[in-house]
């Protein structure tokens, strides 16, 4: 991995464009050291798709970091299903999958309906907006609070919180004041976790801290650190992913003209169209962290026990082996086994919600808003590389 390269991936035009830099990858260094990642020494990247397939599917790995990290080093979420292993990872995706099954996101419909609406006629009201702060995260913030019981009041100051954890946690960008605001988000976010968990004991609703701390409480279920580590992991992954794949979403489109009217004339392409979106400009662009349960090789790399494994997803849904003219954005594409939700069983729990969410988006959207229009030829991007999202997206409609 040569020092241009690592100098590419924290350059401000890799966040506008990071297509380049992972064809590159692709084709000339698809296995690399990352050396000043957040890890001991760095961590491997791996870029081509069926080299994380091989890692999904076969290589002998693990994701609990208790495993290799000093206990006063760990925070909730790496005890949470996300970052566990078989038991326990299945016994903790078991629980959470009751917040996800079809019946349960079948009857959040007429809500997120409402909610969309509310906010589309709220834009429609001013002629303009912010799409990012105005619709793209209220919708699923508003969504998973209320899922879990949370104050939508608060909603602000989670998505302040969760900005700063996932800046803090990037592994290219993030440096000492990144790292020091992470912290604190995360301890803020404990605090206020632990507040309301105690005062859902006390006085029980109907909603899902109070059903997975009955899961606690019946004594064969959840730790106290898990029941915290899945409050933190559901609110911060609830509505992260969701928030980019909506604005990155109309982003697309609205840079593909040919493809926003053919969804316009034929709407019945936007199954397939949520799926290119998922694709072409992937909400996740690296993988949480795995690490290396014995030597294996791959793509000519010897990877060493305990060593830190990060999993390109966006350079794999860019990947001409596995996608014809990947650098095409067609709403018709199929097949498209593209890996934006992730492979495996680490396969994103909360996908269905967030597929509901954006065909409810993007509904309301081709019918409420006709004239939609960028406001600005330079968005503005997250400074995260292993996520890929908006920090403002100015539209005039």
């Amino acid at each position: 991995m040569t020092p241009t390269i690592v100098a590419r991936l924290a350059s401000p035009e890799f966040l506008a464009d990071p297509y380049p830099v992972y064809r590159q990858l692709i084709e000339q260094t698809p296995v690399f050291w990352l050396p000043h990642a957040n890890a001991p020494g760095g961590m491997w990247c791996i870029a081509r798709y069926d080299d994380i397939a091989f890692v999904l599917r076969e290589a002998p790995i693990f994701k609990d970091t208790s495993r290799i990290a000093p206990p006063d080093t760990l925070t909730p979420l790496d005890r949470a299903m996300l970052q566990r292993d078989p038991p326990d990872h299945t016994r903790l995706r078991r629980l959470a999958s009751h917040a996800f099954t079809p019946r349960r996101v079948h009857d959040l419909m007429p809500r997120i309906e409402q909610i969309s609406l509310d906010l589309i006629e709220r834009i429609r009201a001013r002629g303009e907006a912010d799409f990012i702060a105005d619709y793209a995260r209220p919708l699923p913030i508003i969504v998973i609070a209320e899922l879990l019981g949370v104050p939508f009041e608060d909603h602000k100051q989670f998505s302040t919180w969760s900005d700063q954890i996932m800046a803090g946690s990037d592994s290219v960008l993030g440096g000492e004041e990144a790292a020091r605001q992470s912290h604190q988000a995360m301890a803020s976010l404990v605090d206020y976790f632990t507040t309301l968990i105690r005062q859902r004991r006390h006085s029980p609703r109907d909603d899902l801290i109070s059903a997975l701390i009955a899961a606690h409480d019946a004594g064969d279920s959840l730790s106290e650190d898990e029941l915290l580590g899945m409050c933190v992991l559901l609110l911060i992954a609830g509505h992260e992913t969701t928030v980019n794949l909506i604005g990155n979403g109309l982003l697309t489109l609205l840079r593909h003209p040919d493809q926003l009217n053919l969804l316009r004339r034929q709407p019945e392409y936007l199954t397939s169209a949520i799926e290119e979106m998922l694709r072409y400009e992937s909400p996740v662009q690296r993988s949480t962290p795995r690490f290396a349960a014995e030597p294996f090789v791959i793509g000519g790399e010897q990877i060493e026990a305990g060593q830190q494994i990060s999993l390109m997803f966006g350079a794999a849904n860019r990947d001409p082996a596995h996608f014809s003219d990947p650098d095409r954005f067609d709403i018709t594409r199929q097949p498209n086994p593209h890996l934006g939700f992730g492979m495996g069983i680490h396969y994103c729990l909360g996908a269905p919600l967030a597929r509901i969410e954006a065909r409810v988006a993007f509904t309301h959207i081709l019918e409420r808003l006709p004239a939609i229009r960028l406001a600005t030829d330079t968005p503005a991007w997250k400074p995260v590389t292993w996520l890929r999202g908006l920090k403002s997206l100015p539209v005039l409609v």
